[in-house]
């Protein structure tokens, strides 16, 4: 009796047998089946796929009559197709032919060489240059601890983390992986709603439940780090962390990626060391994602990316999500950006090197992961002969921070030595495609490559030759890759060819001869490449393997190449706009001369942006009320104070005149709103979400920006609500904060609450109209001009006439709240009663005949109206 398994595969060609047999082992993933020149997907794969790649949907036979669908792309573009599925969350298997079909007895053999996730690509897209190209494993304790991890395959960062779930998925939000795995069986039970509420659901893979057991991650950290315990990484007695860290190792194992030569190091997320910032102050300040677009245009990324390579900005954008706590290593990188600032030769001369430096940090990680193609090596080559360039130039070089790179950049002599003298010129894309080595690195490839070049020199004179030796004038010396090398005679030229020639193929009008001779060069050549590429591929692996050696030192300067491109960019930023050196200290002063929000004055006008002082501390000035009309500038001012203690503590100037800075542990913000509908929350549950956030976690330390809390909702619970949190934050928290509000009975706090202060927004009355002039004053304001900015908004002249009558009738107190409806409605009756009859001015404009008035008569017209008008 047939098995199951053949009886359902009965039928099918030899070719779909082959295919459905590795299908069935991947039954949830994308098969990228190689045929020749291209990439082939069968059945349901090549449905889904087709409409996500553009690409045409046709159909093939698959045995017994029967056809199924099929879709390709061509091998040599495969990368770009790729991209676009793991974008759209989808894994793909990769298989390869893996015998050269020329020898092949029969079906070519084929056999998964890959799996490709959203988590585990290293394919380079524009879109992912400057962001982390992360995998995230998220494991629950028995004691409800949430273990995180973090690895990007592509430079070898390996992040853990270990604490209360809100916390760690905070911390996972802002990171933004593009995969995370967590475990199958407890990880329903605990996860989902968690992961629902912060949109990670088209993310999520889920593991078999025992890649996240403890001892079995340890043994898989340890063998991969060659250690015996973890405690040197801080991490031995975090047990979800280490769960974490294991399964991602297993799981980059079971997708052929286990080899992770780059991966030299465990980090340990800290408080202690970084600020932390959770997904909302991220979002809100629009650190490195705008929230209209959802990319980096209009952000404080976009804006500080000075740097000249990919690895500098990747190192920026970080940084801007993980600013120090530690003044130590604030003033470390603020003293390399200052001596930049200072010296501008210096920062010249490393600006010229860096221009073409290639991405080091993820050569580095093809290299680790054994996928370093010839070209990429020499990018190696040439992005280590820069590093010994400016290992020389940092010589010169003061400040603790360049000093310390310079000393601590590896010499690399040997290794470029080595490098460029293997590798040709222009060196290609494929291994396999031969001509990698330069002539005399191996005595053994030059006599190869020399028996070549001599029998092709036969061969090329071997047409002169034959055509003066049988006069046919017309003889051709061919070749194609089919029948190989031939000797072309016209039909015309029969009588003439001689009896050494052996016909081989047959035209129309001609016919193609080999000789014994042609035939014995011919096989000289086919077997010497043969053995080129042989002998290319050995010493393609001896080259790769001797880089291995060195992959500790080219990580670590990789590290410090980036470094220094982040330290340049920052000081050319500072010299662009202006920016001064922020003083760093351990209180709580929080002091700004003339501070500016770094990005609005970027898109406007050189000048026009108006500057404003800040000053808070704990102790004094701890929460300033900030009242004033709404398009006043109330939100930039809270952002750009924000952004302000980002810059500052990621080590960059920052735009003021002068700036003192008390270490914040935590920014929080409560900036604009956003509904999460999907989650079945409205504005106003999501802005006491974030509220109730920040008076559960905010400390002394911290710095709290509150735009608006209490809005939402009736005009007494929100002043309520509002009120309360002042109260909470003055009493219990004593965070440095900015309260933006438009319940001007806030401003009565100021007298019954130590260390608050009142300031606005200042307006200018003119002609009739509101003047918004920006600037940060002392005092409280009592009016919000609602409907001036109704009216600069382009509300309709007559809504905005009826908004002034009912703001009448509101400001009067003269109605209770079951009278006031009544009352607003009758007015607009009585007006609209009023204004349907002619007025007697109105009467008498339209009766004249304008343009037959003199300038006296048109005077005393406008004499007697005005007179009507007592």
């Amino acid at each position: 009796m047939m098995s199951k398994k053949a009886e359902s595969t009965a039928g099918f060609t030899p070719l779909m047998r082959q295919f459905h047999a590795i299908k069935e082992q991947h039954p949830n993933k994308i098969l990228f089946f190689r045929m020749g020149d291209f990439y082939e997907m069968f059945g349901d794969d090549a449905v889904k796929a087709a409409p996500i790649l553009g690409i045409t949907l046709t159909s093939r036979a698959h045995g017994n009559s029967k056809r199924i669908p099929l879709a390709g792309v061509p091998y040599h573009a495969a990368d770009r197709y790729l991209a676009k599925l793991l974008g759209s969350g989808l894994k793909v298997v990769v298989v390869e032919q893996v015998e050269d079909p020329k020898t092949a007895k029969g079906l070519v053999k084929r056999d998964v060489v890959e799996i490709l996730t959203p988590g585990t690509s290293t394919i380079d897209t524009p879109e992912a240059e400057h962001r982390s190209a992360s995998l995230a494993a998220v494991y629950v304790s028995s004691g409800r601890n949430v273990g995180l991890a973090m690895l990007d395959i592509t430079t070898g960062a390996f992040l853990v983390d270990q604490g209360p779930a809100h916390n760690m998925l905070e911390r996972l939000a802002v990171l933004e992986p593009q995969e995370i795995l967590f475990p199958a069986e407890t990880g329903r039970q605990r996860l989902p709603g968690l992961f629902e509420e912060r949109g990670f659901l088209n993310k999520l893979s889920e593991y078999e439940e025992w890649n996240f057991d403890y001892k079995t991650a340890t043994r898989e950290l340890n063998r991969h780090f060659q250690t015996s315990t973890l405690e040197g990484f801080g991490i031995s007695t975090e047990k979800a962390a280490v769960a974490s860290a294991g399964a991602i190792l297993r799981y980059l194992k079971d997708n052929h990626r286990d080899q992770l030569l780059h991966v030299k190091r465990l980090t340990k997320l800290s408080d202690a060391e970084f600020m932390t910032l959770d997904y909302s102050t991220v979002r809100n300040l629009e650190l490195v994602k705008s929230i209209a677009g959802a990319n980096e245009e209009n952000t404080l990324f976009s804006v500080m990316n000075q740097c000249n390579t990919t690895a500098g900005a990747r190192r920026l954008r970080n940084a801007l999500v993980r600013p120090f706590v530690s003044k130590e290593r604030i003033e470390r990188r603020l003293s390399g950006v200052g001596e930049l600032v200072r010296n501008r030769d210096l920062c010249f001369k490393i600006i010229e090197e860096t221009k073409q430096l290639p991405d080091l940090e993820r050569l580095a990680g093809r290299l680790g992961l054994g996928k370093l193609n010839p070209r990429q090596m020499a990018g190696i080559g040439q992005a280590l002969s820069t590093a010994d360039r400016l290992r020389v130039l940092l010589r010169e070089a003061h400040s603790p921070l360049l000093a310390n790179i310079g000393q601590s950049i590896p010499e690399s002599r040997s290794v470029v030595g080595k490098i460029e003298s293997a590798l040709t010129d222009e060196p290609p894309l494929v291994s396999s495609k031969g001509k990698i080595f330069r002539r005399s690195y191996s005595g053994r490839l030059d006599e190869l490559n020399d028996s070549i070049k001599f029998a092709r020199e036969y061969i090329s004179s071997l047409q002169q030759t034959e055509r003066e030796r049988t006069g046919i004038s017309s003889l051709k010396v061919g070749f194609n890759k089919v029948f190989g090398y031939y000797i072309e005679i016209t039909r015309a030229n029969d009588d003439l060819v001689p009896d050494q020639y052996i016909r081989k193929q047959t035209l129309v009008n001609a016919e193609r001869y080999i000789t014994p001779e042609l035939k014995e060069k011919e096989e000289l050549i086919f077997a010497a490449e043969d053995k080129i590429m042989q002998l290319e591929s050995e010493l393609y692996g001896e080259l790769v393997e001797f880089l291995n050696g060195y992959i500790g030192d080219i990580v670590l300067t990789a590290e410090l190449l980036a470094e220094i491109d982040l330290v340049c960019g920052l000081a050319e930023l500072a010299v662009q706009h202006g920016y001064c050196r922020p003083e760093i200290f351990e209180d709580t002063r929080f002091n700004l001369q003339n501070g500016r929000h770094p990005v609005v004055e970027a898109v406007l006008p050189a000048g026009s942006f108006v500057a404003n002082d800040v000053s808070l501390s704990s102790d004094m000035d701890q929460i300033m009320i900030l009242t004033g009309p709404n398009m006043s500038g109330k939100s930039t001012y809270l952002r750009q104070i924000g952004l302000i203690a980002v810059m500052a503590q990621i080590g960059s100037f920052v735009p003021a005149d002068k700036a003192e800075i008390g270490l914040v542990d935590r920014v929080f913000t409560r900036v604009g709103a956003l509904d999460n509908l999907a989650g079945g929350q409205s504005t106003f549950l999501v802005e006491m979400v974030e509220t109730a956030n920040i008076l559960n976690n905010a400390s002394e330390r911290s710095l709290v920006l509150l735009d608006e809390v209490g809005r939402g909702t009736s005009t007494f619970d929100g002043l309520s609500v509002a009120w309360s949190v002042v109260e909470r934050i003055n009493e219990d928290c004593r965070s440095r904060t900015v309260f933006a509000t438009h319940y001007h009975e806030l401003t009565g706090m100021a007298a019954l609450c130590d260390r608050v202060r009142n300031f606005q927004v200042a307006v200018k009355e003119w002609e009739g109209r509101v003047v918004f002039l920006h600037k940060i004053i002392p005092g409280g304001c009592d009016d919000s001009y609602g409907i001036e900015v109704a009216r600069l908004a382009g509300l309709p002249r007559a809504t905005i006439t009826r908004a002034k009558q009912v703001l009448r009738l509101l400001e009067s107190g003269k109605f209770t709240q079951s009278e006031l409806g009544k009352s607003i409605y009758k007015e607009k009756v009585q007006t609209s009663m009023f204004d349907a009859q002619p007025s007697l001015i109105e009467e008498k404009l339209r009766k004249t005949d304008m343009d037959n008035m003199t300038p006296v008569e048109a005077f005393e017209l406008l004499r007697k109206l005005k007179e009507n008008l007592k």
